[in-house]
């Protein structure tokens, strides 16, 4: 694993958690799984339209009344 070959400490948990050099604790979380959307010039300016949510972000974010449109879901312009 990368992290641990650049000599960083994995926390224990079910996440993939770890402390930057500050002792701020950072989560990696796949982009599919959080309540929070980039529109899609941004993903296709990062290199990342072919990003999207899965079924359970989508149904949270539209529970809310933010579910991305389709065309935003396919990483329409």
């Amino acid at each position: 694993m990368a992290l641990s070959e650049a000599g960083v400490k994995v926390l224990p948990g079910r996440f993939l958690d770890f402390r930057d050099p500050w002792g701020n604790r950072i989560e990696i979380v796949g982009y599919d799984n959080i309540q929070f959307t980039k529109a899609p010039n941004v993903l296709r300016g990062m290199g990342l339209s072919h990003l999207s949510k899965n079924d359970q972000a989508i149904k949270e974010l539209s529970d809310k009344g933010m579910a991305p449109d389709k065309r935003a879901q396919s990483g329409g312009s």
